[in-house]
């Protein structure tokens, strides 16, 4: 009985921690290497962009237009899944999306807190920037935080129920 409280209590717990994260305040790890490579402009010998559009910039500047030519004629879905494991990948861990960076910390900021959303939010923003298409970043950051909060609500659907119990409260005479 003890271990099927303690089950429920842990998974109301984890439950109510995911739900609440994800529809109120963003939580920005305070750890003390989160908190020295945000201050960083270079991390490992690579230039961490501080926002959007220094991070547009720098990817013009490592691709050429040959590669660039194909990926204009992708609609921006198609092109942030082909490229996930490819540039998405070289983002995510060059820019130390988990760890932290000037541009993590500044996705975070604004919303975007998975670090599978800061790369997908990336691609997009690249996708739109080489097809001299608005940005509107802060509409797309948006539909990625309300696509999230349905995936973790679908999530925690799908949570089977160990038990439950109803306590009566007397009423106080």
């Amino acid at each position: 009985m003890e271990i099927r409280f303690l089950s429920f209590l842990t998974i109301s717990f984890l439950s109510f921690g995911i739900a609440s994260q994800s529809k109120t305040k963003v939580v920005i790890p305070t750890d003390s290497l989160y908190n020295e490579n945000i201050k960083k402009s270079r991390l490992y010998g690579v230039y961490i962009p501080r926002d959007i559009d220094d991070a547009m910039v720098k990817l013009m500047e490592l691709t050429d237009e040959k590669a660039r030519l194909p990926l204009k004629t992708l609609d921006e879905t198609t092109m942030s899944t082909k490229l996930y494991f490819g540039l998405g990948r070289w983002m995510a861990y060059n820019w130390n999306f988990e760890e932290g960076s000037r541009l993590s910390h500044y996705l975070r900021q604004r919303g975007l807190i998975y670090t599978e959303d800061m790369t997908r939010f990336m691609l997009v923003s690249f996708h739109r920037h080489i097809n001299n298409r608005p940005l509107d970043s802060e509409h797309l950051i948006l539909q990625f935080i309300s696509d999230r909060n349905k995936k973790i609500k679908e999530s925690q659907d799908k949570m089977q129920v160990i038990s439950s119990e109803k306590k009566i409260i007397p009423k106080n005479e």
